[in-house]
């Protein structure tokens, strides 16, 4: 009988004792749903290197935005010198820096940041550019601003700070002048094609240069036997519309040329490679490169 009692006792001191423990589960299971994922931007590298006279393209990467979701996010960029003065040996921004948007399903934009030449023996220079974003809620991460350091020597050609010969240029988005791939002046050969397109198809390449010289474009047509490749040159007026400049008088389908054409600063150009006839069955590919002299 003793025992029994006991026995009583202490089943309801356990009893007791574990009731706090079972509301306390309860309450750390809550079903509320997760908090959607913010947006944030960052510069895609923080560290550029061209050359006297070879402006660069910076990228802005979007994070954190649904596959599917349409964004408007407002930032502003704003220079600073370091080593490198402004109006010197590059394009300032003016005032408080320049606006910059991003909408719709894009994920990133491109800066271009012109890079001047002068008559002054310099050593490596470099200054900064800074992101800032004017969208709530949406933050710049990894660091506010990228370094662009300038060399002499031309052993850089790069496009956002590297040595590729074009970025941006897959189909459709070089279709339309609005979403031309952009092309390195001095970068070397950039080779596509117009595989599932038809003749009479256009692929655009834009270029901007901070200071006026002159540029030789080449159209190599890798399939000259079986296709024909035109080559324009366009320049963007003072009503923001493009207008035809030159145009490659070769009769053959082998090369087409553009030789030393004066282009201006600050002016955006467009290299239009146009498919001017189908001969054959082959895959119609072609590569063409940018030489720029100030």
């Amino acid at each position: 009988m003793h025992n029994k009692r006991w026995s009583v006792f202490l089943l309801i001191i356990f009893s007791l004792i574990a009731l706090p423990v079972a509301h306390a589960e309860e309450a750390s299971s809550p079903s509320a749903e997760a908090s959607p994922q913010a947006i944030a931007v960052a510069w895609e590298r923080t560290a550029v290197q061209t050359t006297e006279g070879m402006s660069v393209w910076l990228k802005v990467m979007v994070y954190g935005a649904g596959e599917t979701e349409s964004i408007s996010l407002n930032l502003r960029y704003q220079t600073f010198s370091g080593t490198a003065v402004a109006g010197s040996d590059f394009s300032p921004t003016a005032g408080t820096g320049n606006a910059l948007t991003i909408t719709g399903l894009r994920r990133y934009a491109l800066i271009n940041i012109g890079i001047l030449s002068n008559a002054v023996a310099e050593p490596y220079e470099q200054f900064q550019v800074e992101l800032r974003s004017e969208t709530a809620n949406v933050s710049v991460i990894g660091g506010a601003r990228t370094t662009i350091g300038i060399s002499r020597a031309r052993l850089f050609a790069p496009v956002v700070g590297d040595l590729q010969s074009c970025i941006h240029v897959g189909e459709p988005a070089n279709n339309a002048s609005t979403t031309a791939g952009v092309i390195a002046l001095s970068g070397g050969w950039c080779e596509s094609d117009f595989i599932g397109e038809v003749p009479s198809n256009f692929d655009y390449y834009q270029f901007k240069v901070a200071v006026g010289g002159r540029v030789t474009i080449q159209l190599d047509n890798i399939t000259p036997d079986q296709h024909d490749f035109n080559l324009y040159l366009y320049y963007r007026d003072g009503n923001g519309q493009f207008q035809v400049y030159q145009q490659s008088g070769n009769p053959g389908q082998t090369a087409e040329l553009l030789s030393n054409v004066p282009i201006a600063a600050n002016t955006t150009y467009l290299i239009n490679i146009v498919w001017a006839a189908k001969l054959g069955d082959k895959p119609p590919v072609y590569r063409v490169k940018a030489l720029y002299q100030p």
